[in-house]
């Protein structure tokens, strides 16, 4: 879970070479890894070791610019500056109470998948579900075998933009422009449509039950990717 992972074009750059766009076409998955990860299930020991020798804190200040995106990685760091004995329960609690749904707000949850905030029946519109399966059929996506969540959970959505973008990838590096592109545009569709669509009142609902400033920090920096990502997407597109 390193910084180094989460690579992009910042505000003010733009992309020259073949090198650099291989590069930031990799980061982005490598990032997209690491925010799907965060959304999964609580962190190990191992994790927080990894996210405590990155320094996300010091990271944020390379990011500076990048609005929620800094404040989130200076968020997550500063909590762990002041690990202790007791952290992994503290956070794995906050994950459990809001990620895994156990603390309701005014009745209502915080579940990290778009059917609870979309649609007028939330806990029952599969619609959101149904429509992100259909996206990775149609991309020959499926989900890893033995974790029983929803398709429209976003950890999974977040993966899904990982392997779009080690695909276009692999594309460039063979020269099929046309696959690069393809694969560029699926995945602005789907952060446009499938996560923002929704992400602002998760997020809302998110604040009012996490307890702890790291995964507060989660919730912005991940919007804060997101957002970064469009503009990454369409300097992509204009080299590519």
């Amino acid at each position: 879970m390193s910084t180094s992972d989460v690579r992009s074009t910042a505000p003010d750059e733009k992309l020259t070479g073949d090198v650099s766009v291989i590069s930031v076409l990799e980061g982005r998955a490598s990032s997209y890894r690491m925010f799907s990860r965060m959304f999964l299930k609580p962190l190990s020991e191992t994790d927080i070791d990894e996210i405590i020798e990155s320094d996300y804190a010091a990271a944020a200040e390379t990011l500076a610019g990048t609005g929620a995106l800094a404040d989130g990685f200076n968020d997550m760091g500063r909590y762990l500056r002041k690990r202790n004995t007791g952290t992994r329960q503290l956070l794995a609690t906050d994950f459990t109470m809001c990620f895994d749904g156990v603390e309701a707000v005014g009745g209502e949850v915080a579940v990290p998948y778009a059917s609870i905030f979309i649609g007028k029946e939330a806990l029952l519109n599969q619609e959101p579900r149904h429509r992100a399966y259909r996206i990775y059929q149609t991309e020959s996506v499926k989900l890893k075998a033995g974790i029983n969540l929803p398709e429209d959970h976003l950890s999974f959505e977040l993966e899904f933009l990982s392997i779009l973008s080690d695909r276009a990838a692999a594309a460039y590096k063979l020269g099929n422009r046309e696959e690069t592109v393809r694969n560029l545009e699926v995945s602005r569709e789907f952060i446009n449509e499938h996560i923002l669509s929704w992400y602002d009142l998760f997020m809302e609902r998110a604040g009012k039950v996490l307890k702890t400033r790291f995964y507060r920090g989660v919730m912005k920096a991940t919007k804060g990717y997101l957002e970064l990502d469009l503009s990454t997407i369409a300097d992509l597109m204009d080299v590519a």
